[in-house]
């Protein structure tokens, strides 16, 4: 072969090398988009090849693949398929009066023309018990019981204790100052409370962030239920070794503007009666969410919330479900000034950051009231 020819094609070969080469080094991240989808792609500058009609792209389910002419493969990028979703934000607080059965609050005596008696005096039966049954009928209401027992000597009650169902025969007592016969048990059909709104995505709604539980500290089964616009009117302080609450109030008489379907550990779920007139906001995950400045919407006065800045110390990499995704710390003064940081009756405030809704507040810290937990919406699932 000619001694010019064989330099002229080892040059040539050269200057494609290089070109490769400046390509792989000036390499920089740019944002491109495919199908509507925002990505992260390489483009190439301070080169004379241009690539933006070069580049062809093979979908998969999370990675596009780059190749450079078709050919050279140049790297890979992961694609969010999701389109991004974007929710009605809370913050403002409701009132929750939430179906239980017929919860046993407490033992009470009757009385009658023999003196004080109580029918279950002696039977094992605790506040927090739920009474399900008279002579086989399921109870829904206290309005049942009046007409179950009052031609009754004898009846059958059936208990419900924790998971366990028992079964006792009790002689009801005769109230002299009613002329009715009683059980000697104060009972309630619903437990009532004041909580914070996480967010609505216009059928259903979110809130509370951590299960609503009885005296005995045990998750209450929602045997349905109802939420209710509620107003903040006072608080009490958080201090060291004691936490402080909001204190507020509703009306079950009002219309109530959701219905609730589920109380499990991660909130408090259910369908709206009516769509809410409030700020939209991006749904994060746990993946944006990062130690440094964010913020939290709540009420403490009033029906409207105010947002506050703090500080996310901690989050925890979670691949299920928890209550304590991320410790927190309030920085704000005006809250640090009124509540003295988080209370009870902020469970469900929204966590921001970064212009994205990435969870709520759970808990508080009884040590130190400035602090406290979130849990990452992800979890906040019924």
């Amino acid at each position: 072969m000619n001694v010019n020819l064989k330099k002229q094609l080892y040059i040539f070969a050269l200057i494609i090398l290089v070109i490769f080469s400046a390509t792989a080094m000036f390499a920089v991240n740019q944002v491109s988009e495919i199908n509507g989808q925002t990505i992260s792609v390489n483009s190439y500058n301070n080169s004379s090849i241009q690539l933006n009609s070069a580049i062809e792209t093979q979908e998969t389910a999370e990675v596009v693949n780059f190749k450079l002419f078709g050919i050279i493969p140049i790297g890979t990028a992961k694609v969010d398929t999701q389109p991004q979703k974007f929710v009605t934000l809370g913050g403002y607080p409701i009132g929750i009066a939430i179906k239980t059965g017929l919860y046993i609050t407490s033992k009470v005596s009757v009385v009658t023309k023999d003196g004080a008696i109580c029918p279950v005096d002696g039977i094992d039966i605790q506040s927090g018990d739920v009474l399900l049954s008279i002579n086989g009928t399921e109870l829904q209401s206290v309005t049942q019981i009046n007409d179950l027992i009052q031609d009754k000597d004898q009846i059958s009650i059936k208990i419900k204790h924790k998971n366990e169902q028992k079964e006792y025969i009790i002689t009801p007592a005769l109230d002299i100052l009613s002329g009715k016969k009683k059980l000697g048990l104060l009972l309630q059909d619903q437990i009532e409370g004041i909580g914070t709104m996480t967010y609505t995505d216009g059928a259903n709604f979110y809130a509370l962030g951590h299960a609503i539980k009885d005296v005995n500290g045990d998750d209450i089964s929602a045997n349905g239920g109802n939420i209710y616009n509620a107003n903040i009117v006072g608080y009490v302080k958080g201090q060291k070794g004691k936490a402080g609450e909001l204190n507020g109030s509703f009306s079950t008489m009002n219309s109530s503007i959701g219905t609730i379907n589920a109380n499990n550990n991660y909130g408090l779920y259910g369908q709206l009666n009516n769509s809410v007139d409030s700020e939209q906001i991006a749904l994060g995950s746990k993946n944006d969410a990062q130690p440094g400045t964010a913020y939290i919407y709540t009420t403490i006065d009033g029906i409207a919330p105010q947002k506050y800045e703090i500080q996310i110390i901690k989050t925890t990499n979670q691949n299920c479900p928890s209550e304590k995704s991320m410790v927190l710390r309030v920085t704000d003064k005006r809250l640090l000034d009124t509540t003295g940081g988080i209370v009870q009756g902020m469970s469900g405030s929204p966590i921001i950051q970064n212009d994205k809704l990435i969870g709520a507040v759970t808990h508080v810290f009884v040590s130190d009231p400035t602090k406290g937990y979130g849990i990452y919406v992800d979890w906040m699932q019924p």
